[in-house]
């Protein structure tokens, strides 16, 4: 197909996509083709929303066994899930970039989002993964799927391994059908203070230093209320970490994720696990800032990333589902967690 052939039946075609529908260009192997998409958005929750380019019908509020309550009903027809674990304060156009990535590829997309208030006390976040995020990808019936978190959603992720810990056989196939992992911006304990504090005030730095204080008061103050589960998740993220491929994606400028935090966790995943990680380091992109400033190598990126642990979607080849494909990356630990 030409490229003025294409121009035009791309005009025409996105003259008349409608509500919901968008019109993107699909390589097909030897050239692009035209396809109209039909996204559909449901909020499953106040923080987490989920997206698809299928018409695969998405059933909410179902009862559950024994009374309990079930979140969806929805077939995957084999495509794989990306969860997203957002940073503070992300707006949706940003977050749309990473979940079209996802969507382009075949993906179906959740994401996921915590307010600063819900980190400053854990026991809301955490209410979150317990009561929702868990049991949601419990009745999620995906049967692969990759974390790609920013900043802070290592935290929420340390509360998923933790609580996949004590519920090995209610949670832990969830953590099973996790083939990678990405870590964006990654946030350790050290740099909550400093992260909340630019989320919340990103132009004034007088009002940044203020509440940074205000912040490191609070967990000196409150450390059975709130520093403890911290220490908590970092103990999991750490040292009982999912054992899948890891890419990590940072910047030598970036204060909040500091290289020394990701030189630490990638020793102890590595030598103490036996994880793969592989690192991309910019020079001077800003905090959760790569995707904006590099956008065609970040996303080349993550694709060399996905094509190495064999993650390809039904509509580019085939899904690695087969009993002999698939891998047990995690195991449950009931040692003690030091809080």
């Amino acid at each position: 197909m030409s490229v003025s052939t294409l121009s035009k039946q791309l005009f025409k075609s996105a003259s008349g996509a409608g509500p919901g529908r968008q019109v993107v260009l699909l390589w097909n192997g030897n050239s692009y083709d035209l396809q109209r998409r039909s996204l559909t958005t449901k909020h499953l929750t106040k923080t987490i929303a989920f997206m698809t380019n299928s018409n695969s019908p998405i059933k909410t509020g179902l009862p559950g066994a024994r009374g309990t309550k079930k979140y969806w009903e929805y077939s995957s027809e084999g495509r794989p899930l990306s969860i997203l674990l957002c940073w503070l304060m992300a707006k949706n156009n940003a977050v749309n970039k990473y979940a079209n990535f996802y969507l382009d590829k075949g993906f179906d997309v959740m994401t996921v989002r915590i307010s600063p208030a819900q980190l400053l006390w854990p026991t809301l976040s955490n209410s979150i993964v317990e009561k929702e995020l868990m049991p949601i990808l419990r009745d999620s019936d995906h049967k692969t799927s990759l974390v790609h978190g920013f900043s802070v959603g290592g935290y929420v992720f340390g509360q998923m391994l933790r609580l996949a810990n004590e519920n090995p056989k209610e949670y832990g196939p969830i953590m099973n059908t996790m083939i990678g992992q990405i870590w964006d911006s990654v946030v350790d304990i050290n740099g909550t203070a400093i992260g909340v504090s630019k989320s919340v005030f990103p132009k004034s730095k007088f009002l940044q230093k203020s509440l940074e204080n205000y912040i490191n008061f609070h967990m000196n103050l409150l450390h059975n209320v709130a520093t403890k589960h911290y220490f908590v998740s970092h103990e999991h993220f750490y040292n009982k970490p999912l054992k899948a491929p890891a890419l990590f994606l940072c910047s030598e400028k970036d204060q909040i994720s500091t290289m020394d935090v990701i030189q630490a966790v990638q020793d102890i995943w590595t030598k103490d696990n036996g994880i793969k990680c592989s690192t991309k380091l910019w020079e001077n992109t800003p905090h959760v800032g790569h995707m904006q400033r590099h956008p065609d190598e970040y996303k080349a990126i993550v694709t060399e990333f996905l094509k190495d642990i064999g993650m390809r979607p039904p509509t580019q080849s085939r899904l690695i589902d087969s009993e002999k494909d698939k891998r047990n990356i995690y195991e449950p630990d009931m040692g003690t967690v030091v809080a």
